[in-house]
């Protein structure tokens, strides 16, 4: 046999389950390894374990029990939450964020086109800090090089 045969029989420890396995064949299983013991955190403590135990665990989650008592939804994500906590949890809550962003952005009118320029829009800004639609300050341009509120050049 020659020195590769001879690796290829020799064992391996799996790093993550610590099992031995051929070199031949370590690879494969370390992929359904890490597949199979996946860690994931429990929502309601915290806790990282491994997926496949997730259902037991809960079962003895005391957060996960108190779960039952939650008083509230969150308006925005429509999670269930405790009216006590509900300021900690728009701290935390994504679409609350972006709830607020939309409601503190104030529209502004393209003083070219005089629409509306939306918080989606492409915008052009030039160096008098004037805000217009991109496509309506590139047709402007091609015009005049002037800004057209404050002809700064």
């Amino acid at each position: 046999m020659n020195q590769t045969q001879i690796d290829d029989m020799r064992l391996y420890p799996c790093s993550n389950c610590g099992d031995h396995y051929p070199y031949c064949f370590i690879s494969d299983h370390l992929e359904s390894c890490l597949q199979e013991n996946l860690q994931v955190d429990c929502r309601y403590c915290g806790e990282t374990i491994l997926e496949k135990f997730m259902q037991d665990h809960q079962q003895n989650c005391k957060a996960y029990a108190l779960q039952e008592t939650e008083d509230d939804v969150c308006e925005f994500c429509q999670e269930k939450i405790f009216k006590k906590f509900k300021q900690d949890h728009y701290q935390d809550c994504p679409l609350k964020q972006v709830a607020d962003a939309y409601q503190s952005y104030k529209a502004q009118e393209c003083p070219i086109c005089l629409i509306e320029i939306g918080p989606a829009d492409q915008k052009g800004l030039l160096q008098c800090c004037h805000v217009f639609h991109q496509e309506c300050l590139q047709q402007w341009q091609k015009k005049s090089l002037e800004c057209p509120v404050c002809r700064y050049s």
